[in-house]
């Protein structure tokens, strides 16, 4: 009976260590079967387990006290490396295991990492090439531009240090990401460096994966520029249900140090109510918001008696770049505010967005000038034709891709839908400022086709109209509206 208790006790402990194990441990084993404690068979299944140091001491005395190990054996067992009845002589020691290599492959951009995933490097780029085609009489041409031509690497240290570094080849300031971060748990993560400002929804869309050629012109201009210098922390709270960002910004855009001391705060929370429910078709559901502010100094251009202030308020762009409204000069607070609504179900998305900003214009001309006051929002909807599942800010990958070898197919069609408006207004001023009061209207009707996982094709038409109330402009001086279509061909890797 006492040989059972021993055996069960050794046994329980052999099987729950959770350290390397060490020579001595099959030394143990072996005086324990010949002292008939162990069968041959319980030796051999327990041969190659493991034991702590504190484990295997606490054994050796408990196995002393009950008389089955002599007090030379005792002692020999206790010294590392060392097998009773050998004279003290070391066993060899084990070879160490060869470590890991490192492994390389593909994974929506090519990588290279070690093993343990402590250390990874990741490199990714894109080329997108647009075209745009205007109705005849219009102030705009036909024309087609590269969009995009850019080159990442994204970097793992020690598992919980990152770094992304990203650039433009289509700009003489092409840096546009360029940041270091620490994540090491998803409640809280510190991001500092050049990146996306975290206000708008569609604007954090990476725009390899928005649903038209363009953005909605309110996000294109009211969030411009996109990216910004400072420091964030983030985070997913209760099962991802809350997200949040917070940030300190300069304020004046990417790659440029701030005009003034005083900085921009931004806000930003969304909240996936359903996101961990048994509700599977309302997972894909969130809403949010983000507010930013912060003083904006003016800025002027020239010296002496030619000093001028520079009109950088925000514009009224359409999305093929045409100026409805022009920029004025702001000096002065700037109050942003953001809300948004998205659902992804399956083949389907529908998401919408409102924006608004308000830009002080202070002490300019020695006055206070009206302040500038915009707003703007669209709503739009996707549908794939062919049936994949509709992914957040990722690729999508064709059921059947086109020229497939070994299961052809057409690729993945998507169909979308999108009505937007933007306005922008201030009180009139000056013989100079002229245009007071203007808003724009289009509808969007587009389609997208996804060969593969690397190529996109993508064609939309778009109706806009012009309220061109206080001298406002549209790009045909004949009527207030206007037809475009607009293309889109992108290659990622």
């Amino acid at each position: 009976m006492r040989s059972i208790a021993i055996t069960g006790w050794i046994c329980a402990l052999l099987l729950t260590a959770a350290l390397p194990a060490r020579a001595n441990d099959s030394a143990l084993l072996d005086v324990l079967r010949d002292k008939h404690v162990l069968t041959q068979q319980e030796h051999d299944r327990l041969i190659g387990s493991e034991l702590s140091p504190a484990q295997r001491a606490d054994l050796i005395d408990m196995l002393h006290a009950k008389g089955i190990l002599t007090d030379d054996e005792t002692r020999k067992l206790a010294q590392p490396g060392v097998t009773p009845g050998t004279g003290a002589q070391p066993r060899t020691a084990e070879a160490p295991k060869a470590a890991a290599p490192p492994q390389v492959g593909y994974d929506e951009g090519f990588f290279v990492r070690s093993a343990d995933g402590n250390f990874s490097l990741k490199f990714n780029g894109r080329v997108a090439s647009n075209f745009f085609f205007f109705e005849p009489d219009t102030v705009q041409n036909d024309t087609q531009t590269i969009d995009r031509a850019r080159l990442s690497v994204d970097a793992t240290v020690y598992k919980y240090f990152r770094m992304r570094l990203e650039n433009d080849f289509t700009s003489s300031s092409g840096l546009r990401d360029a940041w270091i971060g620490f994540n090491y748990a998803p409640e809280f993560n510190v991001q500092i460096g050049q990146y996306k400002v975290p206000f708008s929804y569609e604007e954090l869309l990476s725009k390899r994966y928005i649903d038209f050629v363009e953005r909605a012109a309110v996000v294109n201009s009211a969030v411009n520029p996109s990216r910004d210098i400072g420091v964030m922390v983030y985070g997913a709270l209760f099962k991802k249900m809350v997200q949040y960002q917070l940030a300190g910004m300069n304020g004046t855009g990417q790659n440029r140090s701030d005009n003034n001391s005083d900085k921009d705060v931004i806000a930003r929370a969304v909240v996936a109510p359903f996101v961990a429910s048994d509700f599977e078709h309302l997972r894909g559901f969130n809403l949010g918001g983000a507010v930013t502010y912060g003083r904006q100094a003016r800025e002027t251009t020239g010296t002496g008696s030619s000093l001028t202030a520079v009109r950088n308020s925000t514009a009224g762009l359409t999305e093929t770049g045409f100026t409805f409204y022009p920029a004025v000069s702001r000096n002065g607070d700037r109050l942003r505010t953001d809300a948004h609504a998205a659902w992804i179900d399956g083949p389907f998305s529908v998401s919408g967005e409102y924006i608004n900003t308000q830009e002080s214009r202070t002490d300019l001309s020695g006055v206070r000038l009206p302040d500038l006051d915009t707003d703007g929002a669209y709503v739009g909807g996707t549908w794939l034709l062919t049936g994949e599942t509709k992914p957040y800010n990722v690729r999508i990958h064709p059921t059947r891709p086109f020229l497939d070898v070994q299961n052809p197919g057409w690729g993945a069609w998507e169909a979308a839908l999108r009505y937007e408006y933007f306005k922008l207004r201030h009180d009139r001023d000056s013989a100079t400022d002229t245009f007071t009061d203007n808003r724009y209207d289009a509808a969007v009707a587009g389609l997208n086709w996804y060969p593969n996982e690397f190529l996109r094709f993508s064609l939309n038409y778009l109706y806009g109209d012009f309220d061109v109330r206080g001298n406002g402009k549209s790009p045909n001086a004949a009527k207030h509206s206007n037809n475009a279509v607009l293309g889109r061909a992108q290659l990622e890797f």
